[in-house]
Order: structure tokens, then C-alpha cells, then sequence
């Protein structure tokens, strides 16, 4: 009998389960398949992983686990391991047995109603930002205070969370005696992650640096060493999707992930908290000035492919007139490929050296993933404020399209020109189409465009587009 003990599955480098001789009869288990695929990038190759690999969605994430089997010379052997708490069985994928025969699967440690994990608030762009950096100085946002029509007796503590590993057995037969090796995969949601970024600029305000860092939080009971990918979409919206998560696991064939993954590397998450910073290569951006008329924001955007055909929506409420100061800063595509969505800080280096924030918003979420520049507001524009009005509405069910004319204006009181960023949002479906413009118009996101006008001193200007939805 060759055993290392009850080893750690998650150890650095390759895992060695535990391993004993049995005679027992051999007894089918069902091994249930559950939507794992990977998702996050096409293997080179089906064969076993070289590592352990962790990628790291919004809602869970994808766990595959190299071990290494010593099997002693009988008909059978059961080989212990451990995983992640709260990891049922039925919930494991084998990605490779090898020459190993896999008769039964059972858990060796069950525990009764296992608490899940307690809820978290999500962190401030200060508390996540890399350390060192100028965002690491802000204090922890505050709890929320509870709702004030609940008394004390009806509010919940959060339930403790079980941080022991789930012990497996698995009764295996290989051809001879000797070392073989598995590779398992599962999802867990014991791996949470937060990320947040921030901006230092110059008093020159001409350049700007980002920063950023991700912190994950493993609550798994174990630690893992592994080359570890970050994407950005929940893995939850994928479970219809079987045959396209198994092929890519199982089949090299690559599958196309809402977000681009961010590859972090090897890393060592260990019990507890972990920082990393995302952008060690980052180089200054250029920045400048401009004033932004956003008036409808992503509140109303439906995802779907089928619009939403009621006249109401986004023409009442009359669309309030309020126009930022903003910052809009270039972003390097090289650099920035597959960053999570996150609050973001802009900070200003003064001469003496101190900091002063300027402003915060968001970076990368999706209605900004495909743009070229990041914005963020400062403050109420003075002397100048923007009008929306629809100009036009026609719907053809026949035809089954429906189009919208809206007219924006931009009153300046400035005795100086202008330059101004119109947003605007297509918020009634994804399927959609710029009719006509009556300037140039750039795409930022699946359902947001910009359009750009300058405005003359003591002036007005106009921004005219129709858009056409079909389903």
C-alpha cells in the first residue's frame, strides 16, 4: 500500500490521493455530468491538465484538479482526495481517467444541511484597489443599515459558512500497478472575487495611468495553486449550453465566451484573502477635457433580441437637461483585453506630492466593452445643458421593424466653443441599426453609441439619428 496521507488536493504541483487495497465487490455509482465546460479558453489538447486550472466567473467558478494516483498491486483501490466545501458528487465532471476504471464515487465526510456562504458586500473601488496605490487610503464602505420596517426579531445574522473540505473515496481498477493520474473539474461558489481600479493624473490632467488589483476570497477549505482565469459573465447563464462546455473541455474545441477571460497567471489562493494586481505593465494614457450629455443612462436597456415596442419608454419623463464635466481617457486595448467591470477612482497628483479625487465612476462594464475611451464625471457642467426629444415613432408589423427620431440639442452659455459627447443608449433591444446621423457615431456597447458635436460659443447645436429595431 502506497499512501501520502490525506494530502491536500490542492498542494502545489501535481496531487497524490491516498490510496488503499480493497476486495469488495464492485458496485456502479452513477458519476452525474453537470454543465462545468470550461469556457474560458480552448485546451491545447484533450489529454490530462498539466496543472490545476481555476477560472473565476461572477456567480461561481470552474475548478480542474490534476491527481496523482499510486496504485498498489490488487483488483481494486480506493482513492481518497479532497475538493472544495459544499461540492456534491453529482456536481463533478472526469475530464481524463486514463487507463483507470471508475466503479463508484461516494463522499466520506457528508455532512447534514451544510450552510451555504453567508452574503457579501460587494467592496468600494478603495478597499479592492491595488496595494499601495492612491485608492488604498480610502476607508471600508459601511454596512447597509437594515430595513426599517423589520424589528429586531426579524432580522437574520448571516448564517456561518462551512469551511471543511469534502472528502471523496473513489473505488478505481487500473490495468497494472504503478502511478496514473486524474483530472476532475467542478464548480464551486466558495471562490469570490471583487475588483476595483483607479487613475492618477498629473496637475497637467493631459495623462492618466490605471491601475487595478482583484481580490478572491477562498472560502473552499483548501488551498489551490493553479494557473487561474478571470472572466466576467456568470457561468449561471450557461447551464443550457451542455454540449458546448463538454466539447471544450473534453475536445479541444473552443467555445465563445460572452467576455474575454483575463489570464492571472499562477497563483497560490490560500485560506482567506488574496490580492493581485491586474495591470503591472500599464502606461500612461492620454486625457482631456470634455462635457458629456448621458441623460438616460443603462436603467432602461432590455438584453433581449425581441424590442420593447412601447411608445413611453425613454420619451416620459421628459429626459432631465443636466450635462458633466468629464475626463475621458484612451484605453489600450493591449493592456486592457478581458479586465472585469469595476468602480473606478481619478486622483490628481498635486506638486507636493498629496492626492485629491476628482472623480469616480465605472470601467469595462458591458455597455462599454467594445469602446475606445473611459469617461469620468467630475461634476455639473455650468452654462451649458442638453434637451432629448423624439421626433418620430412609426411601428410595421409586417414588416416586423419599428423606428425612432430623436433630436438632442445643446444649448452653450459659455463665451468659448464646446466639445460634446452625446450618449446615447438603444435600450429597447440588441437587434438595431443606425437609419440615419447627423455626425459621425462611434459603438461603445451592445446597446450604447456615442455621437460628438461642437458647440459654438454663445451657441447651439444638434444632434439628429434614427434608429430602426427589428425582431
Amino acid at each position: 500500500m502506497v499512501t501520502e496521507g490525506d494530502r491536500s488536493i490542492a498542494a502545489q504541483g501535481p496531487r497524490h490521493a491516498s490510496v488503499r487495497g480493497t476486495s469488495r465487490g464492485m458496485g456502479w455509482a452513477a458519476l452525474a455530468l453537470c454543465v462545468l465546460g470550461c469556457g474560458a479558453r480552448p485546451h491545447a489538447a484533450p489529454a490530462t491538465i498539466a496543472h490545476d486550472e481555476v477560472t473565476l466567473y461572477r456567480d461561481r467558478a470552474l475548478v480542474a484538479q490534476r491527481v496523482d494516483v499510486v496504485v498498489p498491486p490488487a483488483d481494486t483501490a480506493t482513492v481518497a482526495i479532497k475538493i472544495a466545501a459544499g461540492v456534491d458528487p453529482g456536481d463533478l465532471v472526469i475530464l481524463d481517467r486514463g487507463e483507470l476504471v471508475i466503479s463508484e464515487l461516494r463522499v466520506a465526510n457528508a455532512v447534514e444541511e451544510e450552510p451555504g456562504p453567508a452574503a457579501r458586500k460587494p467592496a468600494s473601488a478603495a478597499r479592492v484597489a491595488s496595494a499601495g496605490s492612491a485608492a488604498g487610503a480610502r476607508s471600508e464602505a459601511t454596512e447597509d443599515p437594515p430595513d426599517s420596517d423589520a424589528g429586531p426579531d426579524t432580522i437574520e445574522p448571516p448564517r456561518p459558512v462551512s469551511t471543511k473540505p469534502t472528502e471523496l473515496e473513489l473505488v478505481i481498477s487500473a490495468p497494472h500497478e504503478g502511478r496514473f493520474t486524474l483530472s476532475l473539474a467542478y464548480a464551486t461558489d466558495r471562490l469570490a472575487w471583487e475588483v476595483a481600479y483607479n487613475l492618477t493624473t498629473s496637475a497637467a490632467r493631459d495623462r492618466a495611468i490605471l491601475r487595478g488589483a482583484v481580490a478572491i476570497r477562498n472560502t473552499s477549505g483548501i488551498a489551490l495553486h493553479a494557473h487561474t482565469y478571470l472572466v466576467d459573465s456568470e457561468l449561471g447563464a450557461w447551464r443550457d449550453h451542455t454540449a458546448d462546455h463538454l466539447g471544450s473541455v473534453l475536445l479541444a474545441t473552443p467555445s465563445t465566451p460572452p467576455a474575454p477571460p483575463r489570464d492571472l497567471g499562477i497563483v497560490r489562493l490560500g485560506d482567506g484573502e488574496t490580492r493581485i494586481e491586474l495591470l503591472t505593465e500599464a502606461s500612461p494614457c492620454k486625457m482631456r477635457s470634455v462635457l458629456v450629455y448621458d441623460p438616460i443612462g443603462t436603467r432602461l436597456d432590455h438584453p433581449g433580441a425581441a424590442p420593447i415596442s412601447d411608445p413611453a419608454l425613454g420619451a416620459s419623463p421628459a429626459a432631465p437637461a443636466r450635462i458633466t464635466e468629464s475626463f475621458e481617457v484612451d484605453r489600450d486595448e493591449r493592456t486592457t483585453r478581458g479586465l472585469p467591470a469595476g468602480p473606478v477612482l481619478l486622483f490628481e497628483r498635486r506638486p507636493d506630492g498629496s492626492l485629491a479625487i476628482l472623480g469616480e465612476a465605472r470601467l469595462f462594464d458591458t455597455a462599454t466593452r467594445v469602446a475606445d475611451i473611459d469617461t469620468v464625471a467630475v461634476g455639473t457642467a455650468d452654462g451649458v445643458i442638453g434637451h432629448r426629444e423624439r421626433r418620430g415613432f412609426a411601428k410595421d408589423d409586417d414588416q416586423k421593424r419599428f423606428s425612432e427620431e430623436f433630436l438632442v440639442t445643446v444649448d452653450n452659455a459659455r463665451p468659448w466653443p464646446i466639445d460634446v459627447v452625446v450618449r446615447e443608449h438603444l435600450y429597447r433591444g440588441q437587434n438595431w441599426t443606425l437609419a440615419y446621423q447627423s455626425g459621425p457615431a462611434a459603438k461603445e456597447g451592445p446597446q450604447q453609441i456615442s455621437l460628438r458635436t461642437t458647440v459654438p460659443a454663445n451657441g447651439q447645436a444638434k444632434v439628429l439619428y434614427v434608429v430602426v429595431y427589428t425582431w
